[in-house]
C-alpha cells in the first residue's frame, strides 16, 4: 500500500470526523466519543472563565502582573527580560509573516529554522520566568477550565446523550486516569491542527465534494451557521480560500503530479498566494525571475508553465533585447 494511499485515507477519516461533529477513541478498554464544540458552546466556556477567575481571587491568590511587580521590584526579574519576551515574540511573528509572503523552498526552511531557534529562547525565558511566579490566579482558572473541558468533551455515545462521567465519578479519578484523557484530548487536539486542516482541503476527494456545494455551509453541512462546530467553520472558511486560489488561477491549473498530492497541493496553493503578493506589489508581467528557485518551484508557482532562460531564448532566436530583460523582471 502506497505513502500516497495511507495519506488519502487518514485525510478521509479526519474530514468523516469533521462533518459528523464527533471523534471516537478507547479509554480503559471502552469506546469514549469526543464532542466537537460550537461557538456557542466555547461563548459557554468563557463564562466560566470569569467564574474560576473571580474564585481563585476569592481564595486570595495574587495575579500574574501583582506578583510580576513584586519580582522586578525585589530584583528577582526584570524588565530588560519582559523586553526580551517581547522582542522574541515580535520576531517570531514577523518570520511567521515573511514566510507567507517567500516562495523559494530554501528560503521558507532558513526562515522556519530561524523561528524554531527563537521559540527555543523564548520558552526558556518564559519557564523561567514561571518558575518564579509560582501558582498564580491565572494557573488556577486555567487548571479549572481544564478540568470543564475535559468533563464536557467525553461522552458514552454519538449523540451526546450521557456524559461519559458523572461529575462524582470524574471528581474521584486518579492523576493516572486524568493524565490518559489529557493525552486522549491533546492527540485529538494535534490531529485537528491547522496544517492538517489545510490537507484535508486540499485534498482531491474533498474539493469535488466542496465544488458542488456552491459554497454555501447549510448544502455542505446541512446546518445553519450558528450550529456549525468549530471545525467545520474553519473547514470550510479554508476551503473557500482555496478554492478562491483556484478561480484566480483558471488559465494556470496545478500540474496534473501536484493534484494528486495533498502535500504538494498546499506548496502549490502557498507558492499562488505567494506571487500573487509578489504581483499585486510590483504589477504584473508575463514573466518574473526568482533567484535560487529549482525548476520544480517554477512550475508550481506558473501552474506547470515555467520557462527557462534558454527557453525563452530560443523562441526569440536565441537574441534577447534589454526590453526582453526588463520585461521578464516585471518592470
Amino acid at each position: 500500500m502506497s505513502d500516497l494511499y495511507e495519506k488519502i485515507s487518514f485525510y478521509k477519516g479526519l474530514y468523516k470526523e469533521i462533518a459528523v461533529g464527533f471523534s471516537e477513541d478507547k479509554f480503559s478498554e471502552k469506546p469514549i466519543f469526543i464532542k466537537h464544540f460550537t461557538e456557542l458552546e466555547n461563548g459557554d466556556l468563557d463564562k466560566n472563565r470569569r467564574f474560576f477567575s473571580g474564585e481563585a481571587l476569592e481564595k486570595g491568590l495574587e495575579e500574574k502582573e501583582e506578583k510580576l511587580s513584586f519580582l522586578i521590584k525585589n530584583q528577582l526579574w526584570s524588565n530588560e527580560k519582559e523586553k526580551d519576551i517581547d522582542q522574541i515574540s515580535k520576531q517570531i511573528s514577523d518570520t511567521e509573516m515573511l514566510i507567507r509572503n517567500l516562495i523559494i523552498k530554501r528560503q521558507i526552511n532558513e526562515a522556519k529554522n530561524k523561528i524554531k531557534g527563537l521559540k527555543k529562547s523564548l520558552l526558556n525565558l518564559e519557564n523561567e520566568k514561571a518558575d518564579l511566579l509560582g501558582f498564580c490566579a491565572e494557573d488556577y482558572t486555567g487548571k479549572k477550565l481544564n478540568e470543564l473541558i475535559i468533563h464536557l468533551s467525553f461522552y458514552k455515545d454519538q449523540d451526546f446523550k450521557e456524559k461519559f462521567f458523572t461529575q462524582e465519578e470524574f471528581d474521584d479519578l486518579s492523576p493516572k486516569e486524568l493524565s490518559n484523557l489529557v493525552d486522549i484530548l491533546g492527540n485529538f487536539y494535534t490531529r485537528f491542527d491547522y496544517e492538517n486542516i489545510k490537507r484535508i482541503c486540499a485534498s482531491s476527494f474533498f474539493m469535488s465534494l466542496f465544488a458542488l456545494c456552491d459554497n454555501s455551509a447549510y448544502s455542505f453541512f446541512g446546518k445553519y451557521t450558528k450550529d456549525l462546530t468549530i471545525l467545520q467553520v474553519n473547514l470550510f472558511s479554508q476551503a473557500r480560500y482555496f478554492k478562491s486560489l483556484i478561480e484566480s488561477q483558471a488559465q494556470s491549473n496545478p500540474p496534473s503530479d501536484v493534484v494528486l498530492d495533498p502535500d504538494k497541493m498546499v506548496e502549490w496553493y502557498e507558492s499562488v498566494e505567494s506571487s500573487a503578493r509578489t504581483g499585486n506589489s510590483s504589477g504584473q508581467s508575463s514573466g518574473v525571475g526568482y533567484t535560487g528557485a529549482t525548476r520544480e518551484e517554477l512550475e508550481k508557482m506558473a501552474g506547470g508553465k515555467a520557462m527557462t532562460l534558454n527557453e525563452i531564448a530560443a523562441k526569440k532566436g536565441n537574441k534577447l533585447t534589454t526590453e526582453d530583460f526588463i520585461k521578464m523582471h516585471g518592470l
